[in-house]
């Protein structure tokens, strides 16, 4: 098979949650299928595309190239639905990892949609079939696009278990974690890029109050660029007077293994995921888990975390004093985390996209036909 990939925003931000999605599918699919990048700007072709399709609308016969090129077009995410997008004659899919900016709106937990996400949503009835991150996800584009069930495809990501794993030696990893960071003492972990939705500020609290019921050989640490919404946690990190909270900024995908490897817990209560990265790579690093209750992440992580009302301090204190004082209840977790995260695979991931890539192409001839 022949699929054309857009991958603008992905070249602006390669190491972004879309770009690992989108990089590992490609590196799943080369040698297999023909996979083309499009856009104006190129991407990285080592990581195994045919190679890149320029869009210049001034330039004559782009058109023509990524048509004869091809045999399905797909979107990784509505952002990158462009005008051009639409005006190509070939069956379309478009990945839609949430919709967070229409279930949050007017809230100071999401952000406006992009013209891409408001232009598909005008436009839904133009693409063949879309792809949902988790059923959750699956339920949200349908509420919130407007768009059949039955045209949308729930398809789990898959981590890279070869890297994501538990380490041989935790007294080890923990030594050169601190030893890297100056981390005191033991110490939870909060990966994210900090926007509103993730809870940065009431896990703040939360380690606040752990601290208060004597848990003091506990450090937090924080992981991850200080994007939009960190402010709010800067805030929050003042108003603890006592323990330690560290934050470490961004890192490399080793430093976030061992990050991973070397937490007590992982502190994840976030107000919405499309799917969860972060919880699934901790719980494949053998690091129980404190998530939220509500949208993808019951779901996803499937019986391994402690699960939380996020917008209750105190739950995520006790969920968390809970694993840090039940061993069993630790262990239960750890291992339920551990044999969860087995089932999300690159590879099947990869080969589930293609089977609906061939429904959009029957979808798309039997249209052909009919008109």
């Amino acid at each position: 098979m022949r699929i054309g990939l857009l991958t603008d925003n992905l070249a602006r931000n390669p190491w972004s949650g879309v770009g690992s999605y989108a990089r590992n599918l490609v590196r799943e699919w080369a040698g297999q299928h023909e996979v083309w990048s499009i856009g104006s700007l190129g991407w990285d072709l080592s990581l195994g595309f045919a190679g890149h399709i320029r869009v210049a609308r001034w330039q004559p016969g782009w058109r023509r190239r990524i048509e004869s090129r091809t045999d399905v077009l797909h979107c990784p995410q509505p952002t990158l639905a462009r005008k051009y997008f639409y005006e190509l004659r070939k069956p379309r899919v478009v990945t839609i990892h949430g919709a967070e900016p229409f279930i949050f709106a007017g809230t100071p937990y999401s952000h406006l949609p992009d013209e891409g996400t408001l232009r598909l949503r005008e436009r839904s009835d133009a693409v063949e079939l879309f792809i949902g991150v988790s059923r959750s996800g699956q339920e949200q584009i349908a509420e919130h696009y407007g768009i059949a069930k039955e045209r949308i495809v729930p398809i789990y990501h898959g981590i890279d278990g070869e890297t994501f794993r538990p380490p041989a030696d935790k007294t080890a990893v923990r030594e050169r974690v601190r030893g890297r960071y100056g981390i005191p003492a033991r110490y939870l972990l909060h990966v994210s890029n900090y926007r509103p939705r993730k809870n940065g500020p009431r896990i703040v609290a939360a380690y606040r109050q752990l601290w208060r019921q004597g848990f003091r050989d506990i450090s937090l640490v924080l992981a991850g660029g200080p994007g939009r919404g960190f402010e709010a946690v800067r805030e929050e990190i003042g108003r603890t007077e006592e323990g330690e909270v560290i934050h470490v900024g961004k890192i490399s995908t080793q430093e976030l293994v061992e990050l991973y490897q070397g937490a007590e817990v992982f502190l994840f209560p976030s107000l919405h995921e499309g799917f969860g990265f972060p919880a699934i790579e901790s719980m494949a690093c053998g690091v129980p888990v404190v998530a939220s209750t509500v949208y993808s992440l019951p779901e996803v992580t499937g019986g391994g975390a402690e699960l939380v009302d996020p917008e209750s301090v105190e739950a995520i204190a006790a969920a968390t004093a809970r694993l840090l004082r039940d061993v069993t209840i630790y262990e239960e977790r750890r291992r339920a985390g551990l044999a969860r995260s087995r089932e999300f695979r690159w590879d099947v991931s990869a080969r589930e996209h293609v089977e609906v890539f061939q429904r959009a192409i029957e979808m798309f001839g039997t249209k052909a036909k009919a008109s």
